[in-house]
């Protein structure tokens, strides 16, 4: 009789002391945001996690029973408070209160105001162009792996698979695979001319699976501008071999390592990429500005020149995954992939 008494308590002190931590990714705490409002989060508890709710300055928003969340919420313009609430099989529960700003576009601004707003990036004017959900769009996309294309050995297997509903944000993900020894996989997608264009702000969510901390030697982002035959090729790259984010050189061939801290992101959760460069037609260069990882600003201000390869106007977007000298797969999910150009 002893020992089944002594065995309840023990299970009450289990259920009353059971930890919920939770984990929010988007939006970030003290961040500036657009409506509908991406909000992702992952929790972790000795139990499973059974249920969520998101409260929006006091009103229930929405609830799941998934292991983790991925969706959007609309909200008016103004500063608003998200309470992000996770439940285990215990009852337990853990919560992240995020507190953001939702805000709108405005006239277009000065080139010193554009250069120099609170966050880093600029405002995009009203006229801006902008192409959303990138990663919906299922049609017109190229890939490679070969040597000439991608770098790398050439070899490996690569795939891509559309309205992934997890993990997603949106509820439909892009999500791209590639393996092989010191190999490289390049998807790209050309969005039209528009030569007037000489300012790019490009931003989107991924998350990485957990084979990519051991396999990946680098995570590349690109935008481009072909205008005139010359080519504006405005690669980045988190660097895991080197720890670092390198920016590309079109007129040299070459990465550049910059003093940009680039650690492996941690997996199964999504990270928020934002980079703001600009283009000068008339001397053929172009200018990586700011680069913000995670809500954390880095300002590079760091000019390249263009390369004249006879290209078409054009402008795009691309992705690539570079495979290090295990030769293990690993996959990327994109999200939310916006790029406003004016």
């Amino acid at each position: 009789m002893k020992r089944l008494v002594l065995g309840s308590i023990c299970l009450l002190a289990s259920v009353a002391f059971a930890q919920v931590t939770v984990h929010v990714s988007a939006p970030l705490s003290g961040s500036g945001v657009s409506s509908p409002v991406p909000v992702a989060a992952t929790a972790t508890s000795s139990h499973p996690i059974t249920a969520w709710q998101v409260y929006l300055d006091g009103s229930d928003v929405f609830s799941s029973s998934a292991k983790s969340i991925g969706t959007t919420i609309s909200a008016k313009q103004g500063t608003h408070q998200f309470v992000i609430r996770a439940w285990d099989s215990t009852g337990a529960y853990g919560s992240q209160t995020i507190e953001t700003t939702v805000g709108e576009s405005t006239s277009a601004p000065t080139p010193a105001q554009a250069a120099s707003t609170t966050a880093g990036l600029p405002t995009p004017p009203s006229n801006a162009k902008v192409f959303s959900n990138i990663e919906q769009m299922t049609g017109g996309w190229d890939s490679c792996q070969t040597a000439a294309c991608a770098g790398g050995d050439g070899g490996g297997t690569l795939w891509q698979t559309f309205n992934q509903g997890s993990p997603s944000m949106s509820g439909r993900s892009m999500e791209v695979f590639h393996d092989g020894t010191y190999s490289n996989a390049l998807w790209w997608r050309k969005m039209g001319a528009d030569d007037s264009a000489t300012n790019f702000l490009w931003d989107f969510y991924v998350q990485l699976d957990s084979a990519s901390v051991g396999a990946a030697q680098a995570l590349e982002y690109d935008a481009f501008q072909f205008v005139g035959g010359y080519n504006y090729m405005i690669g980045t790259e988190c660097n895991y071999a080197a720890g670092v984010w390198d920016t590309w050189s079109e007129a040299s061939g070459k990465w550049l390592h910059t003093t940009v801290p680039c650690k492996k992101f941690s997996t199964g959760t999504w990270h928020h990429i934002q980079w703001y460069m600009t283009a000068n037609h008339s001397n053929h260069t172009y200018t990586y500005k700011t680069l913000v990882v995670d809500g954390v600003v880095y300002n590079l201000n760091q000019t390249q020149s263009a390369k004249n390869l006879g290209w078409a106007d054009n402008v795009g977007v691309q992705w690539q995954l570079d495979v290090n000298g295990t030769g293990t797969g690993y996959q990327e999910w994109v999200d939310n992939a916006k790029f406003t150009i004016w």
